[in-house]
């Protein structure tokens, strides 16, 4: 009878912990990168389900693609998406919510050409072909902002993802084409591509926040603890990301390369005070941009978009 009575207690226990595992859709745009991949370091270092929560992952293209998933409801939760494109879908009345910030400037993103077209930077894109990942995305943004820089009309083209984009540079289809390290580093360091740009040489972007972590708001409203629970997790991944060298390993398993041209990309490239989740910084700079590029009909304010933001990531202790 007592053993009985432990085996029950036994599964009973078991049974309880179960169920205290919560599950949640995550969409992550452009799988190998270092910043998406955060969520996927912290599941595979267990941080996540320490937490109780069982991520479900899916792929976006980046952009309007990530927005509808969650405007949509088929995911709960997406990460490393343009500010930009949110502010436009949030004043047209779409059930958004930005809960952490994702990437402030743009250290990873550069833009690049065949060496042999010989484009060397902006003021040869006259006319030329400039990819970025799909409509309202951070690329989309920054190829813009790139090209009013440098005062030329290039014609700015969505490619999708950074392979596909790769494919099309080298087959002549594009002229410009984008990608983040360690995507195209090798060809950049023999010399058969050329970087043209990237997303820091804007001098407004440097402090101020491109990318976001946003939820759908009926989320919010009925998991908002499970929610929480998640961007505690997520900023607990951030800090092992960076402390622990599995992190690197798994970085180079996701994008195929070395080892040490993963820890070389996140090390140039991600610094980490630029994927800190608890600022949206110079937020003045993107509702300028929104309109500037169309993404409202007419200028907004702080306090008009102020809804947008319910801010989950609590600060550092």
């Amino acid at each position: 009878m007592r053993k009985q009575m432990l085996l029950a207690a036994t599964l009973t226990t078991f049974v309880s912990g179960a169920s205290i595992a919560e599950t949640l859709k995550v969409a992550l745009p452009q799988k190998g990168n270092w910043d998406t991949g955060i969520v996927e370091y912290g599941v595979k270092a267990g941080i996540f389900k320490q937490a109780g929560l069982d991520i479900d992952i899916s792929y976006t293209q980046g952009g309007a693609a990530t927005v509808q998933a969650v405007i949509s409801g088929s995911v709960d939760i997406a990460m490393q998406t343009g500010l930009l494109g949110l502010i436009g879908a949030y004043a047209k009345g779409a059930p958004v919510r930005v809960i952490s910030a994702a990437m402030t400037g743009s250290p990873d993103i550069f833009w690049y050409a065949r060496a042999d077209k010989n484009i060397k930077s902006l003021k040869d894109a006259e006319g030329k072909t400039m990819a970025y990942s799909a409509a309202g995305s951070s690329s989309h943004l920054l190829a813009l902002s790139l090209l009013d820089l440098a005062k030329v009309k290039g014609k700015p083209t969505a490619t999708g993802g950074i392979p596909g984009t790769y494919t099309q540079v080298m087959s002549g289809q594009i002229d410009i084409g984008w990608a983040v390290p360690p995507f195209a580093i090798a060809d950049v360091k023999s010399g058969v591509l050329n970087i043209v740009a990237r997303g820091n040489d804007l001098p407004e972007i440097r402090d101020t926040t491109v990318r976001v972590n946003f939820a759908n708001a009926e989320a919010l409203k009925t998991k908002r603890a499970v929610l929480v629970k998640f961007s505690e997790a997520y900023a607990k991944a951030l800090d092992w990301s960076y402390s622990d060298p599995k992190a690197i390993s798994y970085f180079a398993e996701a994008a195929e390369v070395s080892p040490e041209v993963a820890r070389e990309s996140r090390d140039q490239f991600y610094p980490k005070d630029s994927l800190q989740p608890f600022d949206i910084r110079g937020l003045d700079v993107s509702l300028q941009q929104a309109l500037d590029f169309k993404f409202v009909p007419k200028a907004m304010t702080q306090a008009e978009v102020a809804g947008l933001f319910d801010m989950l990531t609590p600060k550092a202790k």
